[in-house]
């Protein structure tokens, strides 16, 4: 095996053991294809459905790959950065596992990744997801694109090219939240975007749910900006400005017009507007105080328990 490849494809797997043949099958005919120096990493984010046993036995059959098991299931962004930190080449190539980015495009990709561009993105000419994904990632992006302007643009595909300069720059993030779409989005670094064909899911099930996306919608939003403690903020002088404004009204009503208001009404209405701001303030801080604990605790983004080269 090259130990020195110009090209790294790296794919991130988890429960998807009816579909794992075909993948590994299509990208070496690809990879043969490129007529450069390649190998193919795969990483299996703790799947519990024997996804790793099958691919075991595809590289024991012959199959041309890097296979790295993780300890456990710790998500998709972690197996990524496994794959990442792994693979050797001087691009790399992060592809999903379920054939619906079809490994043929990996060509496309590749040549327009030229001299002075260091990172192609994709997008799909025709997505064929559910309703409701489609929906959902749409509004995910848009979401994005408006916390962080036009400063930014946001592209949440997981189907792309990099030079490995791009990985040298993500190492050198040490935040805990490593949604890699968005972190290169942030960087701003020479990048061109091109569609690519989107196939329908043919095996397995889609490991992205709306809760999933709500996730990472949170993760976007807490990872990447203060945009809650600013809303607090603005509550805060909001609640304020009514107190004022409340306390004004009533002052007036008595002292113009004789009419005392009953203030136990008054007094609950205002309790609970001030209590659930509170609770709510409390929450956002929560949140942020948390992210700061898992900094400080160090611990490593995942843990490797088997790499089969």
């Amino acid at each position: 095996m090259d130990t020195n490849p110009e090209i790294s494809i790296v794919v991130p797997v988890y429960n998807e053991e009816p579909i794992v043949e075909e993948l590994c099958l299509r990208l070496k005919k690809v990879c043969d294809g490129l007529n450069r120096s390649y190998e193919i990493v795969i990483v299996d984010d703790g799947s519990d459905d024997g996804s790793f046993e099958k691919l075991q036995r595809i590289k024991e059959a012959g199959g041309t790959m890097r296979l790295v098991q993780l300890t456990r299931n710790f998500g998709q962004q972690s197996a990524v950065l496994a794959g990442f930190r792994i693979s050797r080449g001087k691009i790399v190539v992060q592809l999903d596992s379920d054939l619906q980015n079809p490994p043929e495009e990996i060509p496309k990709l590749l040549a327009a990744l030229t001299r002075d561009i260091d990172l192609v993105t994709t997008v799909h000419k025709k997505r064929q997801d559910g309703l409701m994904r489609v929906l959902g990632s749409k509004l995910l992006c848009r979401f994005g694109q408006m916390l962080f302007g036009d400063a930014v643009k946001l592209n949440l595909s997981s189907f792309r090219a990099m030079r490995r300069s791009v990985i040298d720059k993500i190492e050198t993030c040490r935040d805990r939240s490593r949604y890699m779409a968005v972190l290169m989005s942030w960087m701003g670094l020479p990048s061109v975007e091109i569609e690519v064909e989107h196939h329908v899911r043919k095996k397995g099930t889609t490991k992205y749910s709306f809760l999933t996306l709500f996730k990472l919608s949170w993760d976007l939003v807490t990872g990447y900006s203060n945009l809650p403690l600013r809303f607090v903020t603005y509550l805060g002088l909001f609640g304020a400005l009514m107190g004022f404004l409340m306390m004004a009204f009533l002052l007036y009503q008595r002292m113009a017009n004789g009419i005392l208001i009953e203030g136990f009404i008054v007094l609950s209405a205002v309790f609970a507007f001030f209590a659930g701001v509170q609770l709510l303030s409390i929450g956002f801080l929560g949140e942020y105080l948390g992210r700061v604990h898992s900094q400080i605790q160090g611990r490593p983004d995942y843990i490797v328990g088997k790499v089969m080269e």
